[in-house]
């Protein structure tokens, strides 16, 4: 070993020189061969296929491949015929390591043969070491009882050996010569090489053995000529203690056939003693007296018979089936060492026809062994029932009545040397082993299911329907709303400005016509004493000029009524004080303006009106209250403009104060415009206590407004 060690060392610190021993090979990690370190190696076949060979250098033995070798570019050209290759030719080649799929190999890149030579003495391991993997593509012999002989793909045939105990497929390469007389039950001793079945983890799974054919078996001990001249067992002593006990080679047993499935199996009772017989024989029914020859089978907790040769004796009776509680299945009796003498039969269930009663609740589709499973409940307990073939259309819900043969389902357990009985299963040999004793009430779980799918699919279609005419008729209203809203605002407007026109004529009437017809009085006059008395027209002309100049004011002032001006980018408090600075001024009268709240932008219109309310405002306290101060404040906050004139004069009863019907449109004009802003006016006074005049209109938010 130091020696393979040193030479795994080299050869990981060293990849110019070729590796030329296949256990320098052996001895390197999976990530060393794959750096496709260069081999160069001389040796003899021991084992060929199409794209491949196993050659064997003298010490140790490794897989050289040439089709994935080809495909990785190692190898060029076409791929030799390696089937015309015989064992025991001498071969070198040229190549680099790979992982290969459990243990390292070599991808080919130059191959030639150098004669005949002799093939290695095999190893003769023990069972220990042809399962721990170590031995892997190494040239093997083992001796075991051949227990199957089968067909593989091509001109291979599987022999199948139990050595040690454990079953081992040998894969002949060449089935010419092999014969199951031959070789079935018989001792052979095989040559070939060990591969190990690898799982999907690469881990060892199994042992399999590569034959080159019949060359490489030796039988030591033929079977008998006659299977049925084999020892006889019986079927309650099948494994049970006896100083020369064999299970390896064939046993011989009879009894009464109670249930078959043709070709696959059946049970076979002897003295209260069932016991599964696995044959692939179809000509078995129910009530035949068989004599079997077979493999006793002890892969499973409970022996069989496998591989068996079946001949017929005679008609036996079959038993009527028993009807166990299911807790008796699952919990057997345990027998005293007296009752195993006394009582030769078994104290289990396992293999016994069986009758149970119960509901049928599932009927599940063929699994992939063709065998449709039935699921009856049956007290507290649901069974399995297995019917090969597909089942017939029972109705889930109906009350059944099963009657097969009974298999245990065992477990081992983990730390004790004892055995559980998990559950069980019952095998029907055909539909008629279930009968339907009555028929499921119409009112099934299914039907009521699909009934209350059926009212909660209209519920909520009703629903649903309720709801999108509710959203109809919340649309259709707020679309009436929105009409009757711009109905009433075009009312008002409509009022709003024929009370603007009734205003601006009555202003006109008291004013503008007046004024023009004091100017044409002026200047009639003016006209007779123009040549007469020059110094008397010049004073009427001068009056006519101030009666000109007032009527230009008017109409300038009716004007300003009837627009509602833009702030222009300016304050709107500075706009407000120039505005009512200019009426008062030479009056006497002190106006003191004040902002409140927030740092909130009126929009224009806003704005506009309420500068006129501003100046209707401070005309009515100029025309009528005798104040000497006015008070006017804005305050503003994100959602309201609130507008407050107090002034300090005589005051009004304003429950008396004179409307539009009297000539007085200040107030009522007031009104109407607040109201067109969606807002509202409040007026407080009282003879002698002065008046308070409060504006307040909501602003839109800052989403909602319009670019000025």
């Amino acid at each position: 070993m130091m020696v393979l060690a040193q030479a795994g060392l080299v050869t990981c610190a060293s990849a110019v020189e070729p590796l030329s021993q296949v256990e320098q090979i052996r001895c390197l990690s999976r990530e060393q061969t794959a750096r496709a370190l260069p081999v160069k190696l001389t040796g003899v076949v021991i084992y060929r296929r199409s794209q491949n060979l196993v050659m064997h250098d003298g010490k140790a033995a490794i897989y050289l491949d040439f089709g994935f070798a080809q495909a990785q570019g190692v190898w060029k050209g076409p791929l030799p015929d390696l089937e015309k290759l015989e064992p025991g030719t001498g071969v070198e080649i040229e190549g680099v390591t790979d992982p290969g799929g459990f243990s390292p190999m070599v991808l080919v890149g130059k191959f030639s043969t150098t004669g005949p030579q002799p093939i290695p003495q095999p190893i003769r391991p023990t069972t220990e070491e042809l399962l721990s993997s170590s031995l892997n593509t190494q040239w093997v012999e083992v001796e075991g009882v051949a227990r199957k002989l089968e067909d593989s793909p091509g001109m291979e045939k599987c022999l199948t050996l139990l050595v040690g105990g454990h079953p081992c497929p040998v894969i002949l390469h060449d089935g010419q010569g092999l014969s199951r007389e031959r070789l079935v039950d018989a001792k052979v001793r095989v040559r070939g090489v060990l591969l190990d079945i690898a799982n999907l983890r690469s881990q060892t799974a199994g042992m399999k053995i590569h034959s080159n054919g019949m060359q490489d078996i030796d039988v030591l001990v033929p079977p008998p000529s006659d299977p049925f001249l084999a020892r006889k067992v019986a079927l309650n002593r099948l494994i049970t203690f006896r100083p020369d006990a064999d299970i390896g080679h064939r046993r011989v047993s009879s009894g009464v056939v109670i249930f078959a499935v043709p070709g696959r199996f059946f049970y076979l009772l002897d003295q209260q003693a069932c016991v599964r017989v696995d044959s692939t024989e179809t000509q078995v029914s129910p009530g035949d007296q068989v004599e079997v020859s077979g493999f006793i089978d002890t892969s499973r907790i409970l022996a069989v018979f496998s591989e068996a040769l079946i001949r017929k004796i005679g008609t036996g009776t079959v038993p009527p089936p028993d009807e166990p509680l299911i807790s008796e299945i699952l919990n057997p009796k345990v027998r005293s060492a007296e009752e195993l003498v006394t009582e030769p039969g078994y104290p289990d269930c396992n293999g016994r026809l069986i009758r149970l009663g119960g509901v049928l609740r599932r009927v599940l589709p063929p699994d992939k062994d063709g065998n449709a499973i039935v699921v009856v409940e049956s007290g507290e307990h649901l069974v399995q029932a297995l019917l090969p073939g597909a089942a017939p259309s029972w109705a889930v819900g109906s009350v059944v009545e099963l009657t097969g043969v009974c298999e245990l389902e065992i477990a081992r357990l983990d730390k004790l040397p004892w055995f559980s009985i998990t559950g069980f299963h019952v095998w029907l040999s055909s539909p008629g082993d279930l009968r339907v004793v009555s028929q499921p009430p119409w009112w099934t779980p299914q039907r009521l299911g699909i009934l209350l799918a059926a009212v909660i699919l209209v519920l909520g279609l009703a629903l649903a329907w309720g709801y999108v005419m509710r959203r109809q008729v919340s649309v259709r209203g707020a679309q009436l709303a929105a009409e009757i809203t711009a109905r009433e605002s075009a009312r008002l407007e409509f009022v709003t400005i024929l009370h603007e026109r009734r205003r601006l004529a009555n202003d006109l009437h008291d004013t503008l016509e007046q004024a023009l017809t004091g100017l044409a009085l002026q200047l009639e006059i003016a006209s007779r004493s123009r040549s007469s008395d020059p110094a008397l027209c010049g004073h009427h002309l001068h009056l006519a000029q101030q009666f000109l100049e007032r009527s230009r004011s008017e109409v300038h002032r009716a004007v300003w009524d009837l627009r509602a001006h833009g702030q222009d980018g300016r304050e709107f408090m500075d706009i407000l004080g120039e505005r009512v600075s200019s009426m008062v001024e030479g009056s006497g009268i002190t106006i003191t303006l004040k902002r409140e709240g927030d740092q909130v932008s009126m929009p224009d219109l806003i704005a506009g009106n309420l500068l006129l309310l501003a100046q209707e405002a401070v005309t009515n306290a100029l025309k009528h209250s005798g104040a000497s101060e006015i008070g006017i404040t804005l305050g503003l906050s994100h959602g309201h403009a609130e507008l407050v004139f107090e002034d300090n004069g005589c005051g009004f009863d304003p429950t008396a104060v004179p409307g539009q019907y009297d000539g007085h449109f200040g107030l009522q004009g007031m009104r109407e415009r607040t109201k067109r802003l969606g807002g509202q006016i409040e007026l407080s006074s009282a003879p002698g206590h002065g008046t308070i005049l409060r504006v307040k209109v909501p602003l839109p938010s800052e989403e909602m407004r319009e670019p000025t």
